[in-house]
């Protein structure tokens, strides 16, 4: 016979009841702890009560400990432009919590005096200690000490920032904390909160759209700033709120530093061209440039740093050339630099490199008229062939980048360190003079060495079409390299053909037509048959139809000659 006891009788009788006490204690053992409701702590309100109430503060503390770690943030916004088509809400403040630590930032009210401010707070312990980010841990000196709870340690930092803030440096972006990114999925929801309040606080603080910091335009209150030319300004100019941007108080600036060091980064001292460019209508060029910057500063159009510099770097890049001819040519005519002005503004002379010896050849051998000729007729050139360098993000127009009178001077130091004399070219053309220190240098570095002649060990003139067409060898590197210089091209100057050569691994024939060098042919032997690599005209022409015609004619008739006066000898 069973009795089922009601559930409230089990109870009193439990202790009668063994196995059922067993159960009783093991079902007591399962029930789940109570969690606890502020595991990340239930800290202090950071944020002003008139930017956001206490019950909204709490209301988001509350949330975000009950949160796993990518969603612990709130964004506080408010309505703004209700009464019209553009009502939105826009961010005023956010408070998060990231890596064992809180992290607040606000808007002001309209009134006060303040950009931005925020806050933090943290836990005194060791897990604390471990993650939270050694400026703010180490920080708990300057900080509030809290009792919370059951006698839990919390610190809290509070602080506004000022514009005069941001100008004596403190312009760090305090609103995120460290280690936040998009790239952690534990940090992205918050990431993308913290880059909302951002873009807000940008609304209320003037930009330059071309600077990283978003502080920089705000820390700028004087053109001295604006073009940052602190290392040239700081030691001499006390206030440089009332600097005016001049060439005459460039001048003097620059007399004031040290070894008469001016203001370039490439060393240009103004004291050495100060009577050329105080020069009436150079001065005036010039001013006008300095002013372009100065009127960009005073813009409030403007959201452009880099327009700011512009008339400025312009000023800088003409100074600096006319710092290096005067420098080569001292006693250049005052006339030229004003002929020439454009060219000087234009053309990047400040890359060419040189040295005494250098000079010294350019004084003796090359007139300064010579040297603006080559200089306009290369930035013609560059025009037509598009091979300018524009470097829009110091200047607002095309800088050229003179590579070829660069790799000449180059050479030319080359030739000279070498002890050899060198004689001024036939004539003054950047491609002519290029080429002719190509072959002497060449020469200097590479000794002369015969080569072979199995094809043509004497030259062979045929005719075609009434025109003499003479082929030859080569007899030695340097006259290859005459070659290379007379039809400019790379033969004479690229090792890899006369080592070929050599080695016998290709012929190189050269082909002058009424005495005027005029091609060169590489060729090959494979299985008895000659084949022609590559063929090229003057300056690496391809050759026309017609002029190919003619020359397979006339090769043709030139190894019927070779073969004819090998027939003989044998």
């Amino acid at each position: 016979m069973h009795f089922h006891l009601p559930s409230n009788l089990q109870q009193e009788l439990l202790a009668y009841d063994p196995k059922l006490k067993a159960l009783a204690k093991q079902t007591e053992n399962k029930k789940p702890t109570k969690k606890a409701k502020y595991p990340l702590g239930n800290i202090p309100h950071l944020i002003p009560e008139d930017v956001v109430r206490s019950s909204y503060q709490q209301d988001a503390i509350d949330y975000i400990n009950a949160q796993l770690a990518p969603g612990r943030f709130q964004l506080f916004t408010k309505l703004v432009d209700v009464a019209t088509s553009q009502a939105r809400t826009v961010p005023i403040a956010i408070l998060y919590h990231f890596e064992q630590c809180w992290y607040a930032a606000w808007l002001p009210q309209k009134g006060e005096d303040y950009l931005y401010g925020y806050a933090y707070a943290f836990k005194n312990t060791s897990a604390a200690a471990k993650a939270v980010p050694h400026s703010i841990w180490n920080s708990k000196e300057q900080c509030t000490e809290h009792t919370i709870g059951r006698g839990s340690q919390v610190f809290t930092y509070s602080a506004t920032v000022t514009k005069q803030d941001i100008i004596n440096g403190k312009d760090g972006r305090n609103w995120r904390a460290l280690g936040i990114a998009s790239y952690y999925q534990k940090a992205r929801d918050i990431n993308e909160a913290i880059n909302r309040f951002e873009s807000q606080l940008m609304t209320t603080v003037p930009q330059w759209s071309d600077c990283r910091s978003i502080f920089e335009r705000l820390r700028c209150n004087n053109i001295v700033d604006a073009l940052e030319l602190h290392a040239f300004f700081s030691k001499t100019i006390p206030d440089k709120t009332k600097y005016q941007l001049t060439v005459d108080n460039l001048i003097t600036t620059s007399k004031l530093l040290k070894n008469d060091y001016g203001y370039s980064s490439y060393g240009t001292c103004l004291t050495n061209v100060e009577t050329i460019i105080t020069s009436p209508y150079i001065k005036k060029q010039l001013q006008a440039m300095l002013d372009r910057s100065v009127a960009e500063y005073n813009n409030p159009e403007n959201t452009q740093r880099k327009a700011i510099k512009y008339g400025f770097n312009e000023f800088q890049q003409t100074c600096n050339s006319i710092e290096f001819i005067n420098r080569i040519w001292p006693d250049c005519p005052i006339d030229h630099y004003r002929t020439y002005f454009d060219q000087l503004r234009t053309v990047n002379l400040n890359n060419l490199r040189f040295n005494e010896q250098l000079v010294a050849w350019l004084r003796k051998h090359m007139s300064v008229t010579s040297f603006f000729n080559m200089m306009s007729k290369y930035i013609e050139d560059a025009k037509k062939d598009n091979r300018a360098l524009s470097t829009f993000n110091d200047h607002d127009y095309v800088i050229h980048s003179w590579y070829e009178m660069n790799d000449t001077f180059s050479m030319i130091m080359r030739v000279l360190e070498h002890g050899k004399e060198l004689d001024a070219p036939k004539r003054w053309r950047m491609p002519d003079f290029h080429d002719y220190v190509q072959a002497e240098a060449w020469k200097v570095t590479n000794r002369k060495e015969s080569l072979h002649q199995d094809l043509f060990p004497q030259p062979i003139k045929v005719n075609v079409n009434n025109s003499d067409w003479t082929f030859f060898q080569p007899v030695d590197t340097h006259q290859l390299s005459q070659w290379g210089q007379a039809v400019r091209n790379c033969v004479g100057s690229a090792g890899r053909y006369a080592e070929d050569i050599k080695k016998r691994k290709h012929f190189i024939v050269l082909c002058m037509i009424d005495g005027k060098p005029t091609f060169t042919i590489q060729l090959d032997v494979s299985m008895g048959v000659m084949n022609v690599v590559q063929i090229a005209g003057v300056a690496n022409q391809p050759l026309s139809d017609e002029e190919r015609e003619q020359y397979s004619t006339a090769f043709k008739r030139a190894l019927q000659s070779r073969e004819s006066e090998l027939s003989s000898k044998s």
